[in-house]
């Protein structure tokens, strides 16, 4: 099992990293087709919650897998919205001027007070993508078992004494080397926390996919953002962890008294009620 788990990785690595140094991709979708599940039957809520998908499926999966369910049955004062972020966006380094101008600037145009992304798997890793461009768009940040990049970098971080004493850190790193990037983006992270909304990180203590990278960053996150749990890096672990973090934003976030609307408004972001085209 851990042998298809990695083998897959690997492919998933040979493709981003090829297209990175070729250029050759798959055109993506302009704007994102996203799926939006108001909160409200009619109105908005004052607050937003993006869901990024990971590599498998499309975004339909949070509706399929019972995860707005569980949003909804806590009665918490977002819409959702899940954006179709699929691997074009990682390839042409677009995701994040994507979720910028198709998702967050219309959002906080329509008055949305907080914004928050929760980024599964691989896109746990697109969210630090945005967020590192991006710092203050976004008021929260939730990753369940984020994929962080190659074992060897992680590696090499620990080598080196953890990431406060890891050295080879530069701006001038190739967007081949994108492990590398990431890291450096999570120990700048560290080194300036103020500047960053709050991270919250869940990860499976048993996870042959993202392995030690979520340990590893959980030595920069501030104690009490940071939890495991028994398992893999498989969805009925995500919803686990995504659950513990439901239960965190709850304690953030009064219930709304309002009626649960449970059907999805697929129109886009800049029209109607922040709904998206599917």
């Amino acid at each position: 099992m851990k042998f298809l788990y990695l083998r897959h990785l690997l492919s998933i690595t040979l493709i981003v990293c090829c297209v990175l140094v070729t250029g050759c991709a798959v055109n993506p979708k302009i704007p994102l087709d996203t799926l939006t599940y108001p909160a409200k039957a009619t109105g908005r809520e004052d607050n937003l919650l993006i869901l990024v998908r990971g590599l498998g499926g499309n975004n339909t999966v949070f509706e399929k897998e019972g995860i707005i369910d569980e949003i909804r049955l806590r009665r918490l004062p977002f819409d959702i919205v899940a954006p179709e972020t699929n691997l074009a966006y990682y390839t042409n380094q677009t995701l994040g001027e994507r979720l910028q101008t198709d998702i967050i600037a219309p959002a906080r145009r329509k008055g949305y007070k907080h914004i928050w992304v929760a980024g599964f798997s691989w896109g746990g890793l697109g969210t630090l993508v945005y967020l590192h461009s991006h710092p203050r768009d976004i008021d929260g940040v939730l990753l369940i078992s984020p994929y962080l990049g190659l074992n060897s970098m992680v590696q090499e971080v620990k080598d080196a004494g953890g990431i406060a004493s890891w050295q080879k850190v530069t701006t001038e790193t190739k967007i081949s080397d994108w492990s590398r990037l990431v890291w450096s983006w999570i120990r700048e992270y560290s080194e300036t926390p103020q500047n960053y909304p709050p991270i919250y990180l869940g990860y499976g203590s048993n996870d042959v996919v993202a392995n030690d990278g979520p340990a590893l960053f959980a030595t920069v996150l501030p104690e009490g953002r940071v939890f495991n749990v028994p398992g893999n890096h498989d969805i009925s672990t995500f919803k686990v962890l995504f659950s513990r973090q439901l239960d965190m934003l709850q304690k953030k976030f009064p219930a709304t008294p309002a009626q649960v609307v449970t059907n999805k408004l697929p129109t886009h972001p800049d029209g109607g009620a922040l709904a998206g085209r599917k």
